[in-house]
């Protein structure tokens, strides 16, 4: 009778592995070189840009940006209609094993709507990208009149 529940519990602890594996914080993504553009005073939105990269060994999901800085972050993608610039939201953003992605002028950008504060050339914004599984990527976006 011991031998199979020895067996059970070892059957049991290797099936709870994988899930234990995938809440793992020890691997994040990381968010390399982000700004955020300048604008004039009183600017209704302002455009920010970074570097993600993916060094775990899964893929993983961006699906929604917070800002302690701005009442509504999204994520846009510059699309061209009809010969004409549009914004549209990003859509699924997913990257795999050893992907990177750039948020840059002209792409993928963060669009940082309704400033909660004034933020000058050399201020800093505080941003988090959401991951699907939850967790939350931080970093301080210095507001610069160019990239970095």
């Amino acid at each position: 009778m011991g031998l199979p529940l020895l067996m059970l519990a070892s059957g049991s602890a290797a099936l709870a592995a994988p899930a234990a594996a995938a809440n793992d914080e020890t691997c994040r993504p990381t968010i390399e070189s982000p700004w955020v553009r300048a604008a004039p005073p009183g600017a209704k939105s302002l455009a920010a840009y970074l570097v993600l990269r993916n060094g775990c060994g899964t893929a993983v999901e961006v699906v929604d940006v917070e800002s302690l800085d701005f009442g509504t972050p999204m994520i846009h993608r510059t699309v061209e209609e009809g010969g004409v610039s549009r914004m549209r939201p990003a859509g699924k953003l997913v990257l795999a094993p050893g992907e990177s992605l750039r948020f840059e002028p002209g792409g993928l950008h963060l669009m940082l709507m309704q400033p909660l504060r004034p933020l000058a050339e050399g201020d800093v914004a505080r941003v988090r990208l959401v991951l699907a599984d939850g967790r939350r990527l931080f970093a301080q976006f210095p507001v610069r009149r160019s990239a970095p």
